[in-house]
């Protein structure tokens, strides 16, 4: 029994690497973000959220006689060569192709590694998947019992789709929209299908994101970043704006915001009013405090997971870091919310939202704060990766304090999360900034190495200086010089 089961494993795992026409991922020595511990569960079957689910269920299986039900179809096939495939006509060469071995190589072993989270999530969650659930065929010509066996949460296929467009995305971000809409609409085929639930796809693409961030920590992968890029530019004769306000190109994709008379804003306005009963406890504390959407304000969301305030004196790595990535999101998402004007619901439903959280801007789609707090967790994740898991849940859940505050629809904070992702692609796009994530990294190893040993309270304020040659006092905060030469993080 026990050599059967073995032989049954060798021969599943080495046939998925055949269907997928790819090598096994190359980047594993960077320890991935683990899914069940920053993404939200599935919705309960009771809840609005699976309400909505249903919705869209029955919406697209409407569409499988159209047209679009064709390019669903079409995109059942999976794996590195079908992502090629779909994309090759924007992206302007097959990015799996043969003839491009250092291309395909970075390509295939990327998306690759972006997948690796996800069968652990699908085992976790074991979400029954909609055709299964309402006994209905599949409108495809999978095997029906293989998927049974695979949960639905989150969705493989919306995650590839995902990967292949940040991927893409990052070798030429003037593309980016174009890829952006590719990658989303290969997701939501799966609802065409009958395979999987909207909120399936949903948490893909966040997993994707944050997971596609944490390769940026991996020296092989940049090395191979650096060379694609160039032989990109070279075939296709594509050149890189030089002036700093071009390098990040503004994101302009995102998915329709809900109309007022659709299942997906009586989901919002059912989370407005679930959000709201938790504005009296610790939860509103937080919420409250996450208002503050300046560096100092992010310092202080994720000082307890990071050890250290971000300060332009004490860590100006990491500060610069930070700052970048939130005006960059920050601005983006202004210009967006300024395109799709949205009442904030505090306003629409004629309530109180907390105090001190009101935005500057009135329109309330995508949510600022949580495109913001989602870019700030892919870029502090990769300076910490020893907490990478709840730096990415604080930062999902920097985002959700506005639902709580009443400032934001739950669609506007899932909407702001998606582009932060695409926002930190546009980033990560230019050397500099890839480097400048680097940089962070070393600051802040360097600074967590610093001894923590504790001194005599009045030898402190004698002998201790902070950086800047101040003398410290038990209120100083950062590093603490002594006399000696001793080096304290405070």
């Amino acid at each position: 029994m026990k050599k059967t089961t073995f032989i049954l494993l060798c021969f599943f795992g080495l046939a998925g690497i055949v269907l997928h026409g790819q090598a096994k991922a190359e980047f594993t020595d960077t320890p991935y973000p683990v899914a069940v511990k920053y993404l939200p569960p599935p919705p309960d079957s009771l809840s609005m959220a699976f309400a909505y689910d249903v919705h869209q269920y029955m919406y697209h299986k409407s569409l499988r006689e159209t047209e679009r039900g064709q390019q669903a179809l079409t995109d059942v096939s999976y794996g590195g060569n079908a992502i090629s495939q779909r994309m090759q006509d924007i992206f302007g060469l097959p990015p799996a192709s043969v003839d491009y071995p250092t291309i395909r190589k970075w390509f295939v072993n990327s998306l690759d590694y972006i997948a690796l989270p996800c069968g652990a999530a699908k085992t976790y969650y074991n979400r029954r998947r909609p055709f299964d659930r309402f006994n209905e065929p599949l409108f495809s010509n999978e095997s029906p019992a293989s998927l049974r066996l695979q949960g639905s949460y989150p969705s493989a296929h919306a995650m590839l789709g995902w990967a292949g467009a940040l991927l893409l995305s990052e070798i030429n971000p003037k593309l980016q929209d174009d890829l952006y809409d590719s990658g989303y609409e290969y997701g939501q085929s799966r609802l065409i299908i009958g395979a999987h639930w909207q909120s399936d796809v949903d948490a893909a693409r966040l997993m994707t994101s944050a997971t596609f961030a944490r390769l940026h920590a991996n020296e092989e992968f940049l090395a191979l970043l650096d060379l694609v890029q160039a032989k990109y530019d070279s075939v296709t004769q594509n050149t890189r704006p030089t002036a700093l306000d071009q390098l990040h190109p503004m994101v302009y994709f995102l998915p329709e915001m809900p109309d007022s008379a659709g299942a997906a804003f009586a989901n919002d306005v059912t989370a407005f009013y679930k959000n709201k009963s938790l504005r009296s406890g610790n939860r509103g504390i937080q919420a409250q405090n996450d208002a503050d959407m300046t560096v100092a304000g992010i310092s202080k969301a994720f000082y307890p997971l990071l050890g250290m305030n971000i300060s332009a004196s004490s860590t100006p790595n990491i500060y610069r870091l930070v700052e970048t990535a939130i005006t960059q999101a920050r601005d983006n998402c202004l210009l967006l919310q300024n395109e799709n004007h949205r009442t904030p619901p505090y306003l629409r439903l004629r309530e109180q939202a907390m105090p001190g959280t009101q935005s500057i801007s009135e329109s309330s789609y995508p949510s600022c704060h949580a495109t913001v707090g989602w870019i700030s967790a892919l870029v502090l994740m990769d300076v910490c990766p020893t907490k990478q898991n709840d730096i990415l849940n604080r930062g999902r859940e920097y985002g959700q304090s506005r639902v709580i505050a009443g400032t934001n629809w739950q669609s506007d904070v899932d909407a702001g999360q998606l582009l932060g992702g695409m926002v930190f692609t546009s980033l990560a796009s230019d050397h500099a900034f890839r480097d400048l994530i680097t940089q962070a990294r070393q600051e802040f190893n360097q600074l967590s190495e610093i001894s923590q040993v504790q001194a005599d309270a009045e030898s402190a304020v004698s002998s201790a200086y902070t950086l800047d040659g101040r003398c410290a006092t038990s209120e100083s905060r950062g590093i603490i010089i002594y006399s000696d030469g001793h080096k304290e993080l405070q």
